[in-house]
């Protein structure tokens, strides 16, 4: 029987150069969960590194230049040694020097402030690209972006070989030290291309921060397929067009726009009247819109069901009701065939629950629509909304002050037979009365029969 790999032994079976039978460990991996993740994980590592950089191409002038400036003495060693060893050694400290000078003028730079920001990670897939930037020098406890940075006065922007520039989308996580760039790579289809960073303004302080991130995907774009779809359907008042779908070597994404028609439009429009039909005018604005998802499964070329977060696809569409969206979607690759199984869609829609409440009124309990909430102070000066799990028709919450949002953050907990949400009250906020809102309430329509997408 074979052992469980270590990491080390997992990359020297990966280069072929352990001396077990390949077969039993190949067959030890596909049977044993952690060995299999592991190989996953060292493979998807390899394959970020070796796409991260261009090859370097070091020019006669400075492979001499470098040459003359070694020692003479370093040069010369007492053993006999392989002449090519040493050229070789010549080329690849040449080559080292030039790529190491090539990444600190282009990975950080900074003027009027002490803090200086690299490029800490960078990786590739056929779906993304995900770019982490840490700091050094900032010893406070602002996020990297946080309330002061009002403005465009920091970009990012895609640059081809050739010098045009775009826009390029995409979704930051920042934390106190670093923040993580996420770009989806879909509608991106150049081979080679950087991504530049300027900054002028992080955490609470002025600066100018400029560098950039080569990307090269001329491997990966060899391994991907692109597929146009020719599906769409107008069913139950909502109008989905495939439009198409790429295959890579780890995730599939698909593409579709979706609409509702006239009817659906009418529907959403009475209910979003019937809801806010009672707010003070100067509380309408609250609902400026709400949120559709086309629900649907992924199906691979066996018949089985992708496990996904989610089972839909977020559209926000305003109080016109007939915004045309466009989705993209990411799942496990199913480049060997498949299909999407379409069964409905899922609405959140705005409530009418609105109650004015002084803090001396909790706890504090309501009923809406045969479910039971309970509002509580807890202390620690937190406000605490409980509600029957199985039956709870609001999806969020939200608490005024004086028109302002009273809560910094909120935390969802659920345990067998209660939902919890808990709000951290913002500083500022004197909490001696509030108002409380129910946002919206979740409301689906199914079809009769899913519709089924051909993705070979």
């Amino acid at each position: 029987m074979v052992n469980c790999l270590s990491t080390e032994e997992m990359y020297d079976f990966i280069d072929g150069q352990l001396e077990e039978s390949t077969a039993q460990i190949d067959t030890h991996i596909h049977s044993c969960a952690t060995c299999s993740a592991l190989f996953e994980e060292l493979l998807e590592t390899e394959h970020a590194i070796s796409t991260m950089f261009s090859p370097v191409n070091v020019e006669a002038a400075f492979t001499n230049q470098v040459m003359n400036q070694l020692s003479l003495e370093k040069t010369v060693h007492p053993k006999k040694r392989d002449w090519r060893a040493a050229l070789a050694t010549v080329f690849v400290t040449a080559a080292l020097l030039f790529l190491v000078f090539s990444i600190l003028q282009k990975e950080s730079s900074t003027s009027s402030s002490s803090v200086t920001i690299s490029v800490k990670d960078v990786k590739v897939t056929d779906a993304l690209i995900e770019v982490t930037l840490a700091t050094s020098g900032y010893n406070g406890d602002e996020l990297f972006f946080n309330k002061s940075n009002e403005g465009n006065v920091n970009d990012i922007s895609l640059v081809l070989p050739n010098g045009a520039t775009e826009s390029i989308g995409s979704y930051a996580e920042p934390s106190t030290n670093e923040i993580t760039y996420v770009f989806p790579l879909f509608d991106v289809p150049y081979p080679e291309f950087k991504l530049v960073f300027d900054f002028k303004h992080i955490y609470d302080i002025d600066g100018q921060w400029s560098f950039e991130v080569p990307i090269n995907r001329q491997e990966l774009l060899a391994k991907t397929d692109n597929i146009t779809l020719h599906s769409s359907f107008k069913k139950d008042g909502i109008d989905v067009n495939f439009i198409r779908a790429q295959h890579g070597p780890y995730n599939s994404i698909f593409k579709f726009e979706t609409q509702f028609t006239n009817d659906m439009a009418t529907f959403v429009e009475q209910q979003v009247a019937q809801y806010t039909a009672d707010l003070p005018v100067t509380e309408k604005d609250t609902y400026v819109g709400y949120n559709a998802q086309i629900l649907y499964d992924v199906i691979n070329a066996d018949g089985k069901t992708l496990k996904r977060s989610i089972p839909e696809d977020t559209i926000s569409i305003q109080n016109d009701c007939l915004a045309h969206t466009e989705t993209l979607s990411t799942f496990p690759s199913i480049r060997d065939g498949g299909y999407l199984s379409v069964i409905g869609a899922k609405f959140e829609l705005p409530t009418n629950v609105r109650h004015a409440l002084t803090v001396d009124q909790l706890p504090y309990s309501f009923t809406y629509k045969g479910t039971s909430y309970e509002v509580k102070l807890q202390s620690d000066q937190s406000l605490e909304i409980s509600s029957d799990a199985k039956s709870t028709t609001i999806s969020s919450w939200d608490i005024k002050v004086d028109h302002k949002t009273a809560w910094d953050t909120a935390r969802l907990r659920t345990d067998k037979d209660k939902t919890y949400t808990t709000f951290t009250l913002n500083k500022d906020i004197q909490l001696d009365s509030f108002i409380l809102y129910g946002q919206t309430e979740t409301k689906f329509v199914y079809f009769d029969e899913p519709i089924d997408v051909d993705v070979h």
